[in-house]
This record gives C-alpha cells, sequence and structure tokens, in this order.
C-alpha cells in the first residue's frame, strides 16, 4: 500500500458501501447531477431488505412486503413514480405499493448511472496519500479509491468496520454508532395448494408477526406462495437454530392454525430486519480532511421512511457543498481577471 500512486486524486468520486435503499437513493442522487459514483455490495443482489426470492415460477418477497406513500419523501416520490413499476397492493384497502415482478424490481429499476460491483465486501479502510483520498479493501485484497466515503450499511456493521480500521480514532462517531438498536427477523417461505385450500385464512398471533399469500397482494402467478414473517420474540429465542427445528414448528403452526398443507419452506433470516432505536439526525459525519458520512435506516425514526430521509438530506448536503464550491471559484476567476491589467 506503501507504493501505491494515484492518478488525478482530486477527481475519484464517491464512494457508497452498501447498495440497500439508502445507498442506491444516494447514489441515484448524486449521480443525476454529476456525480462519479461507486457502489459496493457484499450481496449478488441489490436492494437489502427489498428482497425476492424466486423459483419455479413462484415469487415471494421475503423483506418488505410493501411500501407506504407516507414514507416516500416528495423528491423520491416523483422519480421513482416515473420508473412506472409501482402498483397497487390489491389485498387490503388502504393504499400501499407493490411490483409485481417482486419488491427487488424497484433497486433493479433504480441502479443506473454509476457502477454497482456485487459481492464484494469491504472489510477495511484507510485515509490515502494527501490525507484527501480514501482507500478502501476489499474481502479478495483489492483497494479502491475515492474522495468521499459513505457507508450505508447498518449501524453495527458501520461499526465493526470503522472499529477494525481506526480503533483510537472516530470514537464519537462509533459510540453514537452503537446507540442505533435493530430486531431480527426469521422469515420462512412455502407453498400452499390454493386449489386445495380456496378459503384459506391467513393468521397472526404470538409467533407469526406477518403472514401475506404474495399472489394474493399482486404478485404475478403466485397465489399460494406465503411469506411468514416471525416475531422478534421467537425471532430472537430461535434465530442460531437450525432450519429444521423452525421449519418444523412453522408446518405445524400452519396445520393448526390455518387447517392447511405448507411445503417447499425455507427460511430467511434478517439479523438487523428492524430498527428498534434510531438517531434523530439524518447522518453522521467524520470531522477529517477527507469526507466520511454514515447513513442508513437506522436515522431519522428508522424503517424505509428514515433511509430515504437520511439518504437525501447527505445528497442535498454534497450537492450545495460542490455548488458553493463552484460558484467560489468563479468568483475567485472572476476576481483574479479583473485584477488583472489588459
Amino acid at each position: 500500500m506503501s507504493n501505491i500512486h494515484i492518478t488525478n486524486p482530486g477527481d475519484l468520486g464517491v464512494l457508497v458501501v452498501g447498495a440497500g435503499v439508502a445507498g442506491l437513493t444516494l447514489a441515484r442522487r448524486l449521480s443525476q447531477n454529476g456525480e462519479k459514483v461507486t457502489v459496493f455490495e457484499k450481496s449478488p443482489g441489490v436492494g437489502g431488505r427489498l428482497a425476492t426470492r424466486r423459483g419455479e415460477g413462484w415469487i415471494w418477497d421475503h423483506g418488505l412486503v410493501d411500501i407506504q406513500p407516507s414514507d416516500v419523501p416528495p423528491e423520491t416520490y416523483l422519480d421513482w413514480q416515473s420508473l412506472g413499476i409501482l402498483e397497487n397492493r390489491k389485498d387490503q384497502p388502504q393504499l400501499s405499493w407493490i411490483c409485481s415482478e417482486g419488491m427487488t424490481q424497484l433497486p433493479r429499476k433504480l441502479e443506473v448511472g454509476f457502477e454497482v460491483i456485487r459481492n464484494c465486501k469491504i472489510d477495511l479502510v484507510r485515509v490515502g496519500p494527501g490525507g484527501k483520498v480514501w482507500m478502501i479493501r476489499d474481502e479478495e485484497g483489492n483497494w479502491h479509491h475515492g474522495n468521499k466515503l459513505v457507508l450505508a450499511i447498518p449501524a453495527p456493521q458501520a461499526e465493526l468496520i470503522l472499529d477494525g480500521s481506526f480503533p483510537q480514532q472516530m470514537i464519537s462517531l462509533k459510540e453514537s454508532l452503537l446507540r442505533i438498536k435493530y430486531r431480527p427477523t426469521l422469515t420462512v417461505l412455502g407453498l400452499i395448494n390454493r386449489g386445495r385450500f380456496p378459503e384459506l385464512k391467513l393468521k397472526t398471533d404470538r409467533i407469526v408477526e406477518i403472514c401475506i399469500d404474495n399472489g394474493e397482494k399482486g404478485i404475478r402467478n403466485s397465489l399460494g406462495a406465503l411469506t411468514l414473517h416471525l416475531t422478534a420474540d421467537y425471532s430472537r429465542k430461535n434465530f442460531d437454530k437450525p432450519d429444521k427445528v423452525v421449519l418444523t414448528e412453522i408446518k405445524n403452526w400452519v396445520k393448526k392454525k390455518m387447517g392447511a398443507e405448507i411445503t417447499g419452506m425455507v427460511v430467511k433470516r434478517w439479523r438487523f430486519s428492524q430498527v428498534t432505536h434510531s438517531l434523530e439526525e439524518p447522518f453522521l459525519a467524520a470531522k477529517l480532511t477527507s469526507p466520511l458520512f454514515v447513513i442508513g435506516d437506522g436515522f431519522c425514526g428508522g424503517g424505509i421512511k428514515g433511509a430515504l430521509l437520511s439518504a437525501n438530506s447527505l445528497a442535498d448536503h454534497l450537492l450545495n457543498c460542490s455548488q458553493t464550491k463552484e460558484s467560489g471559484r468563479n468568483h475567485a476567476k472572476k476576481n483574479i481577471y479583473s485584477a488583472c491589467p489588459k
């Protein structure tokens, strides 16, 4: 690393770690305004909890089951509406949005105008030459460079990276991240033959918090594809238990509570599923020569609303800073020219 030579060190752009809704929203806003942005995502897909599983023609949403329009700030609302993919959920009277191809349809549409490097987990951060360049290392040992760094991942993951990279620095920022709390969620996906059980009544109780039929809510060709989000208490107690233990209990629960047979079951584990304590501020910033920020659903009340408010607030901040600098440069040029003899 000591022999690294960087060409154009002032034009490396913005590095965003995390391709969830916050990271994608920020990257989209910045790239639409001419900024160079690169996003790094540890998973094969983008979207975070806007997550969908497909198999043998069936579609299951296993993260957010819908989006409330009231959770979407105006600047994002207009952008998302222009995509033409949001539809009203069909199985409930109150207005909420889904995508008929699954919720991952939305983040995939947002991924335009910037590069997303998938299957790329970042494990180390360093300040580069001159103190004005960020260097981030992935698990393969490759280094990536930028002028600004944004961590758009769950707060515990951001704190882990920063503490491993700067154990004696950024103490206040890391302490703030530790104040953000999450609950886990176990999610079970399965199939019920709706031909055999046409009058199926979806149930919830102390074990199952949310139960939806993806076909009934409006996902194409997926009637009988069930998503069951399990309660916070159950998820905490059983999060690390083998799949077989959880699936056997849920299979018996479905038979007892809904009178139906569920097959093709799988478990999805969300360790940082929902924020239980968020920070009031829209983002955190490290006071260094090179800007470093943390955004996500741990801010502004949590959830997708908090993630969007956080991303848009930082986008406004960065774009305003860029405009101010450009205005300052133009003003300086005018002063110089006016002072020069003709």
